[in-house]
């Protein structure tokens, strides 16, 4: 199980890594590298910083535990580095509802990366609900964006 878990981190690593450009803008506000509609911890933009869930989900899915297995490889490089995890929901339900299903995606996230040696100490979360949309509207391909959960780096530790 594990040699097989390594094997598709490096294989998805390397599939990453042969698509993306060089180039990217810093977001000082979040530590992230942006192009494209995508976000890197990294400025070589090999590390994804998002995860997507299902619909009223925060289980995390195979391919986000791959994109979370390169995480997790990049701040075992970067130890110095303390992370913020922001859950986020489409707009449908009720604010209260949604910040609690943030925080629930946060936290699945969080405890994912712990369980894999990151330290508690380095990990925070906060949900933002349905207040951040990635993408705006009400149809099925904007609602499945927002349902994520956003790896950043803790601009303010």
């Amino acid at each position: 199980m594990y040699i097989l878990r390594t094997l598709s981190v490096i294989i998805f690593s390397f599939i990453l890594f042969s698509c993306t450009q060089k180039g990217g803008m810093e977001d000082v506000s979040t530590g992230l590298y942006e192009q494209g509609g995508m976000s890197y911890l990294d400025k070589n933009m090999t590390v994804p910083a998002k995860i997507y869930f299902n619909y009223n989900q925060y289980l995390i899915t195979d391919m986000a535990q791959n994109t979370l297995d390169i995480q997790v490889a990049w701040m075992d490089e970067n130890p110095g580095k303390y992370i913020l995890i922001e859950g986020h929901c489409d707009e449908r339900g009720t604010r209260e509802y949604n910040l609690a299903l943030g925080e629930r995606r946060a936290n699945a996230v969080r405890e994912y990366l712990s369980s894999m040696g990151i330290s508690d100490g380095r990990l925070n979360v906060v949900s933002y609900g349905k207040e951040r949309p990635d993408a705006e509207g009400s149809y099925d391909d904007a609602w499945q964006k927002n349902r994520r959960s956003v790896t950043t780096i803790d601009v303010d530790r």
